[in-house]
């Protein structure tokens, strides 16, 4: 039987369907796999106690340790608390660690309602095999979002409605199969538009209106067409349960370099630029956690970038400059041929289009030739007030950041990949209005935070996993309201201070000696599991 989250969603699908097509599709069942297929999976584990399956957003977490989903977790277990033997140094602490050590999956926090199958979910509402949103209601197939409704099969998306496969966007509405684009509605089959209405195979515009492969029609002849072009769309989509996405019809083919001889980019792509800031903030953040300052920023980036995003280096096809393309939303699915930088795709949304009568025969089926004379993509997006972005990808006002993607209303960050509303952070994947952190995951509200996933409003923590309002602690797992705790276990003032200053003095000489540190959050209980055996 159909599930509550399903059969709101299905309406919900159905009704942004006929927003967009003009016509309702069938059901949301039906397109599962097709919306799904180019998005980011949850990865499942089996409960250890229910055997049922739990979704978490990494893999990264060791086997040895237990599973749970946030439903079944116990928190207010209480555990013996570890002796003095057991917490002498990190060593004694792991061993003593145990059954404590228990992953949790299926986590949604704060105000959050009829959730399925979806995991990291803040504060929001009818949510189905999505990771990653905060402040959404309707959502199915989705990954990584804030401020969203009635989205499917999208990934990567702020303050957006009424979509379906939508990529890296900001404030879109009734669009299907757009990419990297912001502020634009009813566009379909495009890439990296801003300020942009009823735009239809079209790339890099830019207040642009009734436009077809970038030819701009008069308002009649713009909506005959697209009521041809979305019927033709609806009819196949019915049929088959799926539609091409825009990469697949342009395919891996090269342009014709000789039409791009006379495009010369607009504005200027070289800044000072300075590291210092970064290296300054990162002294001062391992200085503030560890309790002595690390420095030398760049010794250190293997490690702290271990469980964040690679990027690879491209080459423009229109000057041959070299490319950073992050490994964000589908940045590494755009052909390579035809990849541009930002400049440049101003200047060739500007100069390119199909010829008029090229548009009035144009077809889904004669996408793909027709196309490859406009068809650039942009792997660079910043917008708002950015400065001193060095190797950055994918930045809004954001401020003072190295080696990093999806840097959102953010500053003195290297490192890390997803970080919101935050300061100091190196080395994350996903943290949220936090300030002082290293090697984080999954969380928000974090102040002073060192190997911390799954967490919301702690401070001063450490090695810990799914805990909320825990302060001044350390590998701490699936608890709430702790002050200066070990394993759970709370202690005198006095006694964690002496058990964390040795803990600390451990890891930064370790860290020191060999750029990194061996131990993380996600391998603790593989180190007990090795010991043990």
């Amino acid at each position: 039987m159909a599930s509550q989250v399903y059969e709101l969603l299905n309406r919900r699908w159905k009704s942004t369907a006929k927003l967009i097509f003009g016509e309702e599709v069938g059901e949301l069942r039906d397109y599962e796999e097709w919306l799904l297929s180019s998005n980011k999976p949850t990865f499942l584990r089996k409960s250890s106690l229910s055997g049922k399956d739990v979704a978490f957003v990494f893999p990264h977490y060791s086997k040895p340790a237990g599973t749970l989903s946030l439903d079944e977790v116990d928190f207010n277990k209480n555990f013996e608390p570890l002796s003095i033997n057991e917490v002498k140094d990190i060593d004694s602490i792991i061993e003593a660690l145990g059954e404590r050590v228990c992953y949790t999956g299926d986590i949604y926090l704060g105000n959050s309602q009829f959730v399925e199958g979806s995991t990291d979910i803040i504060d929001s509402f009818y949510i189905k095999d999505s990771v990653q949103l905060i402040s959404c209601k309707h959502i199915a197939y989705g990954y990584n979002m804030e401020y969203c409704e009635d989205l499917f099969g999208t990934m990567n998306a702020g303050k957006s409605k009424h979509s379906i496969r939508l990529y890296n966007g900001n404030t879109m509405s009734r669009c299907f199969e757009v990419y990297t684009s912001q502020q634009s509605s009813d566009c379909h089959y495009s890439h990296n538009l801003h300020n942009c209405k009823n735009c239809l195979f079209s790339f890099n515009m830019r207040n642009a209106d009734h436009a077809i492969g970038n030819f701009v029609l008069p308002p009649d002849k713009f909506l005959a067409l697209k009521r041809k072009l979305m019927s033709e769309m609806a009819t196949n989509l019915k049929r088959d349960k799926c539609l091409p996405s825009l990469i697949e019809i342009v395919g891996d083919a090269g342009p014709d370099k000789s039409m791009l001889q006379e495009i010369a980019p607009e504005g200027e792509s070289n800044k000072f630029l300075d590291i210092r800031p970064m290296e300054d903030a990162f002294e001062k953040t391992s200085g503030i956690i560890l309790g002595r300052a690390i420095t030398g920023l760049e010794k250190y980036g293997n490690w702290l970038a271990e469980f964040t995003r690679s990027a690879k280096r491209c080459r423009s096809a229109l000057s041959g400059d070299e490319l950073l393309v992050a490994d964000h939303s589908r940045f590494f699915a755009f052909p390579e041929k035809r990849l541009v930088s930002d400049y440049e795709a101003i200047s060739l949304g500007k100069r390119l289009s199909l010829e008029q009568s090229e548009v009035q025969m144009f077809s889904l089926n004669s996408a793909s030739v027709s196309l490859g004379k406009i068809a650039f993509f942009c792997p660079e997006w910043n917008k708002g007030n950015n400065a001193n972005l060095i190797e950055s990808q994918v930045n809004l006002n954001a401020t003072n950041c190295f080696r990093s993607t999806l840097n959102l209303f953010s500053k003195n960050c290297a490192h890390n990949y997803y970080v919101f509303e935050s300061e100091s952070i190196f080395g994350c994947n996903s943290v949220r209005k936090s300030r002082f952190a290293i090697r984080c995951y999954l969380s928000s509200d974090l102040t002073r935070a060192f190997e911390v996933d799954s967490s919301r409003d702690c401070s001063d923590i450490y090695f810990s996993h799914n805990c909320e309002n825990v302060r001044d602690s350390m590998f701490c797992f699936n608890t709430k309201n702790k002050n200066r705790a070990i394993g759970n276990s709370e202690f005198p003032r006095e006694k964690y201070s002496e058990i964390k200053g040795k803990v600390l003095e451990d890891i930064v000489s370790e860290i020191e000696k060999k750029h990194r540190l061996d131990l993380n959050i996600y391998n603790i209980s593989g180190k007990l599991f090795e010991r043990v055996t």
